[in-house]
């Protein structure tokens, strides 16, 4: 294998949290009148900034504060803790490919704290080199958090891998550098999965499977 770190994103990807990022979705569309989305619909809504997502829903920010709105959707995600879990093959593919010899890092859009929290409730800590997560809770942006790593990696950018569920993970990893694969059990449809021109697996071990094999 040629790569000699991967990069992770973490929600969606490694935790199994859809299902709860749509829940905490509508319980504020709810609250509001507003017409509660299924998980497929999430699946091909979902984009970052999320800012964007929630005007697409009919949110007027000019009436209320995205700040506020992002700590309610938060508060709502945190209440569901003890439901969400990894995917099931996570630990596996973060074992096989600590076993490779390989630096494994995540960067994520989520505020670093709960970040934190959910790597030490699922006992992970160990098997990464870095974690770098989002000083707030906005779901913004990470090509920064990215570009950081990727400026701290005394390697060649072909070296880098980043494992993502998203459009997003896919341009972040191209403004990065890093080469990059998806999975389709996240966050995002496979259709907007494909559009991107990476590629893009069902699953983890069907990921890790064919790199073993190059």
């Amino acid at each position: 294998m040629r790569y000699k770190h991967i990069v992770w994103d973490w929600n969606g990807t490694l935790l199994n949290d859809a299902q709860a990022c749509v829940n905490s979705v509508n319980k504020i569309l709810v609250s509001r009148n507003m017409r509660p989305v299924t998980l497929k619909e999430y699946k091909s809504k979902i984009e970052f900034p999320v800012i964007n997502m929630y005007k697409d829903s009919g949110f007027d920010f000019g009436k209320e504060s995205f700040d506020d709105l992002s700590e309610e959707y938060v508060q709502n995600y945190l209440d569901q803790f003890d439901s969400i879990d990894l995917h099931d093959d996570a630990r596996s593919v973060l074992t096989g490919f600590k076993n490779l010899g390989l630096k494994q890092y995540i960067v994520s859009a989520s505020g670093y704290q709960i970040l934190m929290d959910q790597v030490e409730r699922y006992g992970l800590k160990e098997f990464f080199t870095q974690i770098m997560g989002q000083d707030n809770n906005r779901g913004e942006s990470k090509v920064h958090l990215a570009q950081k790593l990727a400026g701290s990696l005394n390697c060649s950018p072909g070296e880098i891998l980043f494992i993502g569920d998203t459009p997003h993970d896919y341009e972040v990893s191209k403004e990065a550098g890093f080469d990059v694969r998806l999975v389709s059990n996240g966050h995002c449809s496979l259709e907007k999965l494909m559009a991107t021109g990476a590629k893009v697996y069902p699953n983890l071990t069907e990921l890790f499977n064919e790199l073993i094999k190059a």
